[in-house]
């Protein structure tokens, strides 16, 4: 067991091989009932709730490669040869079963056994008591770490700010157990008390940590026993691979250097070639890890939260790429050696390898420009002393400079930045009162279902109304009051299905209340009603309104089918980007490079259209989530799965992993119509649909409306022939469209017809060219006449009552009609090229 690789899969086999469970990691966005950081910082974190009795764990005995990333270090790395952002740790966790002995003995196999460590450089530290926590020295670790051979003197007690584990506050808490590998005196301070804590040099480093999971902290700083004792361990794989591979640095081990390997070849500056170099190259092959795995886990860039850190991780990456010679873009190219290197543990990266390529290079190109504008005044102020808070403001809000950046640049030429003023000013610049009280919502609602002290089950598949125990009630302004049931069929925003509508119905009074939000915590929920009257305790019906459940799970199903549909017309690289499943209609987000042709649309539509007349029974099953994968089930981007995954299947064209309620048959959405399709950002499309009553009524209006055209179409075609029969016969012109958008675009000029000749030759146009988008104008017995007319699919994407709305004013008139047929009429000749030039401007623009 060398590589970093085999260390990884190593320390798993061999906790396998003792009866733990492999599970894999979690995400690095931590569920939404954890608000103790933006990202997961350590591999006990998703065990928490199995450790506070929340949850269930899979298994008594578990072990893991937990992916993490720490944010307080990202502006250090690169100046030395530890410092990372993103990591992994390597844990065994013990749920009541083997304590403080079996962890101990474990440890000491595997670092024997396994690892082949020298155990004469193994150092070891407990826990030296604490008289404020009330608790003695770790005797008994001291006892089991004797018993397994480690000798007294390499055996230190250190103080509980270096070996007492806790939560940062009340909650789980124990001493613990480091052990550590001496790199030898040569790299000491060569004081006689050099021993494992030394700040002063750097030949002791902790690796492995051993959790004594035993008591809990309370708030006056009292702890008690747990009712039982765990054990969590994290063993940095890192520092371990450093070690096996005899460097000093975890940038030299073999994970980073086949990276550092790939950005010498792009730069041809390689590691150690100088100090800008070494920084360059650690802070590239740090952040591109970082960066890779953060987009594959669904964070995308932007200015707050998960989002800024990605974006900052980002842009260090970018700047320091620049500084050894790297052409943009290189980020892709990054993560594609990030993904090469790490697929294999984690096939999460190979799966979204699209979706990471293209954040990247959308996020490196933006920032390019905010480098050449902001560089130009940051150069300007490299005469003075230090970077006034102003400036560093003027450079935040006007050019996009993070102040991350201006401080980092401004310390390599000596530069102080006022960091107080620019905070000061930055802080009244911002509105964030609203930002504030949206997140006290969210963490009053966490509050209180953690205090409630159970999960509420959903019933919602299987019912629309439940008879039920209202639990828990705590009061809110506003007549509003926070809920959990016992049972509740409420289905709670979550995977883009909007919250259901319903009602709290007490069953001794017949007290209503209204449900007005809720509030998702994993499978768990709290519910805000409006009305008054419910206590704890007091039996209610929970009632989902069916009249928005029905269309809602319709257009749920219509999402799938309509994913299934663009994946077999347009290829297998659409993946679903983003989704809103309403009563009234969908909307449904996903990567395509390009706007759809006509022809695709349709096909698109005959497809989810054909899918639904044939009913298709829409089936929903629960499976562990490696048989989902055999099974090919669609993962959706960013999402967060469990080991057991909910599975909806429409047998022969779907499968997706979705927890979302559904039809039970395809034939129950009724008709599919696309409203309309256009782009959402680079490489990204947004579809929107209505089916059931929207899509009946929808069509029921176009056939009225088709109706009113044909009937008016035809007086004037009667009334055309009674008074210029032959006039239709001297109109012989060519139309000359232009494509733009899959729509054959005709904007022209002719003379001397008057208003229905020219609306006879736009239906001609028309129809030769389908489908089109056609405006037409001519000048005729001193008036000014123009038309425009439009296929259906093309007046769903853009208005000819519009169109003629805004030209008409140019040649002096006005006019207006429907979203397929319009005209105007005018008194000003003059003003017809500027009107036909305005006509295809508009087109062009509705359709790009």
């Amino acid at each position: 067991m060398r590589t970093t690789a085999e260390l990884r899969d190593g320390f798993q086999r061999f906790f396998e091989e003792r009866g733990h469970l492999r599970v894999a990691s979690h995400s690095l966005i931590p569920p939404a009932e954890d608000r103790s950081t933006l990202l997961t910082t350590a591999g006990m974190q998703p065990q928490m709730p199995y450790f506070l009795g929340r949850d269930r764990p899979p298994a008594p005995l578990t072990t893991s490669a937990q992916k993490c990333f720490r944010t307080p270090d990202i502006d250090e790395v690169g100046l030395d040869g530890s410092h990372l952002t993103f990591f992994e740790m390597l844990g065994n966790f013990s749920f009541g079963q083997y304590f403080k002995e079996g962890a101990i003995e474990l440890a000491a196999e595997f670092v024997r056994e396994r690892l082949g460590l020298d155990w004469g450089r193994i150092w070891i530290s407990v826990f030296a008591g604490d008289p404020e926590l009330g608790l003695p020295s770790d005797e008994v670790a001291i006892a089991h770490w004797l018993r397994v051979g480690m000798p007294r003197e390499r055996i230190v007690a250190l103080p509980a700010s270096e070996n007492f584990w806790s939560v940062g506050g009340p909650g789980p808490c124990g001493p613990d157990s480091e052990l550590y590998w001496d790199w030898g005196a040569e790299h000491g301070c060569g004081q006689p008390d050099c021993q494992p804590g030394c700040s002063r040099c750097e030949r002791f480093l902790e690796f492995w940590n051993l959790v004594f999971m035993e008591f809990e902290l309370h708030p006056d700083g009292s702890t008690t026993p747990l009712p039982e004792q765990n054990i969590d361990t994290g063993m940095g794989l890192e520092r371990t691979a450093a070690i096996l591979q005899e460097v000093m640095s975890v940038y030299e081990t073999d994970g980073y250097q086949a990276i550092m390997a790939w950005i010498a070849s792009e730069s041809g500056v390689a590691y150690g070639d100088s100090s800008e170099a070494t920084k360059a190259h650690r802070v590239l092959a740090d952040h591109g890890r970082g960066m890779t795995f953060l987009v594959a886990d669904g964070v995308v860039p932007s200015n707050e939260g998960r989002g800024y850190v990605l974006r900052r991780v980002i842009r260090r990456a970018v700047l320091q790429g620049h500084r050894i010679g790297m052409s943009s873009p290189f980020l892709p190219g990054l993560a594609a050696a990030v993904i090469e290197q790490m697929r294999a543990a984690y096939p999460e990266l190979a799966e979204h390898r699209e979706q990471i390529s293209g954040t990247l290079a959308v996020e490196e190109a933006r920032f390019n420009e905010t480098i050449e504008r902001g560089m130009k005044l940051f150069d300007e102020l490299a005469g003075r002393a230090a970077v006034s808070g102003g400036d560093a403001f003027t450079l935040a809000t006007t050019y996009g400079f993070p102040i991350e950046l201006t401080v980092e640049l401004a310390e390599e030429r000596g530069q102080p930045v006022d960091v107080d003023e620019y905070q000061r000013l930055m802080g009244a610049h911002r509105e964030i009162s609203r930002a504030g009280g949206e997140r006290s919502d969210l963490q009053r609602a966490a509050d209180f279902s953690a205090a409630a002290g159970f999960a509420t089950e959903f019933v919602g598949y299987a019912k629309i109304d439940a008879l039920t125990e209202l639990a828990a009630v705590e009061e809110l302004p506003s007549g509003l009051f926070l809920a959990k049931l016992r049972e509740s069929p409420f289905y709670p925003d979550g995977g883009g299905q909007v919250t259901d509508a319903g009602e709290l119905v007490h069953e001794a009074t017949g007290a209503v209340a209204a449900l007005r939000a809720a509030y998702r915590f994993g499978d768990d929920q709290v519910l805000v009603f409006e009305g008054g009257g419910f206590a704890p305790g007091d039996r209610v019906r929970a009632v989902v309104d069916w009249s928005l459940r029905f269309p809602t799970a319709a257009n749920h199903t219509a999402t799938h089918l309509l994913h299934a549909a663009l994946r077999e017309v347009l290829g297998d690289h659409v993946k679903q980007a983003g989704s809103a499943v309403r009563p009234d209609k969908l909307r449904f987000d996903f990567t395509h490079p390009r706007p759809l042709s006509a022809e695709e649309r349709e096909r698109v539509e005959w497809l989810v259209n054909r899918q639904i007349f044939v009913a298709i029974p829409v089936r929903t099953f629960v499976t562990p989530i490696e048989e989902a994968r055999r099974l090919g089930a669609m993962m959706l981007f960013g999402e967060k799965y469990g080991s057991e995954v909910r599975v909806v299947e429409i047998d022969g064209f779907s499968r997706e992993l979705c927890g979302g309620t559904h039809v039970r048959s395809t034939a129950e959405i009724g008709p599919f119509v696309l409203l309309a399709e256009n782009s959402v950002g680079s490489g990204a499309r947004r579809i929107e649909a209505v089916t059931a009553g929207e899509a009946f009524a929808l069509l029921h209006g176009r056939s009225r409306e088709l109706d009113d055209v044909r009937r008016e179409l035809g007086e004037a075609r009667r009334e055309a022939r009674k008074t210029r029969a032959p006039a239709e016969a001297r109109v012989d012109i060519t139309p000359e469209p232009e494509l733009v958008g899959g729509v054959n675009v005709i904007v022209q000029l002719v003379e001397g017809l008057d208003a229905d000749a020219l609306l006879d030759l736009s239906d001609r146009f028309k129809q030769a060219r389908p489908p089109a988008a056609v405006v037409l104008g001519s000048h005729a017995a001193d008036a000014v006449h123009l038309v425009a007319n439009f296929d259906e699919s093309v007046a769903a994407r853009i208005s000819a009552g519009e169109i003629v709305k805004q030209i008409a004013p140019l040649v002096g008139g006005g006019g207006g009609g429907r979203p397929t047929m319009a005209r105007a009429g005018g008194k000003d000749p003059s003003g017809l090229p500027e009107a036909a030039a305005r006509a295809r401007e508009l087109i062009a623009a509705a359709l790009a």
